[in-house]
């Protein structure tokens, strides 16, 4: 009974911390906990188990059940608890921390199971001033995407060359996410960190130490996309107008024409930065915070992209090679 008590409070504890934490969604509220999921846990382990388990959250958790989870807990729960909850969504944290991760020169080390969790996104935008004068600045959005805009299981090589250096290799690194302006305008973008390369100046990750590097962000359409008049980069028509109406003028209609037209697959660059606020020497886990500025889609090449400000948390695990790298 003991050990079913414990389990019935950290579910309840972790999902209501995805929910506690989701940014606000289309709709303007946090999504819910399916009854389903719930339901089934007040069957496998008694509705007064689950009752007992909201009121010993505190107890076993304290502030920690509001604002993070960690991987024990993500451990502990199966798949039929996880769906539906938005826990799949969030990247997990350390309660505290414990000593420092040294690299050595007789292995190859590796950033496993890296997750990067935005809790902010914020668009550059031109603001009028009460007094005549308008500066760029950027302004909080309204999240759009559902629960599906969190990086995961990203990994790469850990190599000490003087500091330490990550580079980005596989995983889970992109995810298609659209934000609302305060006028409405919708925003794309890729959220990405492909191809990252991030150093540090330090030789151990402890708290304090910090990373900054670069990234590829790669378009938001494919080739293979089709815009309302059935035009594409790799197919589709050549133009929806006639040969006339591409001849009518010379100007800036001419312009705005050929942009629409021509369809191009624009890779830009992107530059990111996380500090270590935690650390567990023994199980290699290390979480912390991070900024990341990339810019939003061009829809191909016919719009001017805009600065996206992204930030949140990130944790990884420190490993060494297994034998199942391809890198």
């Amino acid at each position: 009974p003991s050990i079913m008590f414990t389990r019935a409070a950290v579910f309840t504890a972790v999902v209501a911390s995805a929910a506690a934490f989701q940014p606000v969604l289309r709709a303007g509220v946090a999504p819910k906990v399916k009854a389903s999921t719930c339901s089934m846990a007040a069957e496998g382990q008694g509705m007064k188990q689950v009752l007992a388990g909201l009121v010993a959250v505190p107890l076993l958790f304290g502030a920690q059940a509001a604002n993070a989870i960690t991987s024990q807990q993500v451990r502990s729960l199966t798949y039929e608890e996880v769906k539906g909850t938005g826990l799949a969504n969030r990247c997990t944290e350390l309660p505290g921390t414990n000593g420092e991760i040294s690299i050595s020169d007789k292995s190859k080390y590796k950033i496993a199971d890296l997750c990067f969790e935005p809790k902010s996104f914020q668009i550059e935008q031109e603001v009028s001033r009460r007094k005549g004068g308008v500066t760029k600045e950027f302004v909080d959005t309204k999240l759009m995407t559902r629960a599906t805009y969190t990086l995961a299981g990203v990994e790469g090589p850990l190599t000490s060359e003087g500091g330490l250096r990550f580079a980005e290799k596989e995983g889970i690194d992109y995810a298609a996410t659209t934000v609302q302006l305060p006028g409405g305008e919708r925003v794309p973008f890729m959220f990405t960190v492909k191809e990252l390369v991030a150093q540090s100046t330090s030789k151990t990750i402890a708290p304090g130490t910090e990373f900054s590097g670069t990234f590829r962000v790669p378009s938001y359409r494919s080739g293979l996309f089709l815009d309302p008049k059935g035009r594409g980069g790799t197919t589709g028509y050549d133009m929806a107008q006639g040969l006339p109406g591409m001849e009518a003028d010379g100007a800036e209609g001419q312009a705005e024409l050929a942009g629409e037209t021509n369809k191009v697959f624009q890779v830009t660059d992107g530059s990111l930065e996380f500090a270590v606020n935690k650390v567990d020497e023994a199980t290699g886990e290390w979480s912390g915070v991070f900024v990341s500025e990339q810019l939003s889609d061009t829809d191909m090449g016919s719009k001017v992209p805009k600065k996206v400000l992204i930030k949140g948390i990130v944790s990884g695990r420190v490993d060494t090679y297994n034998g199942s790298e391809e890198y």
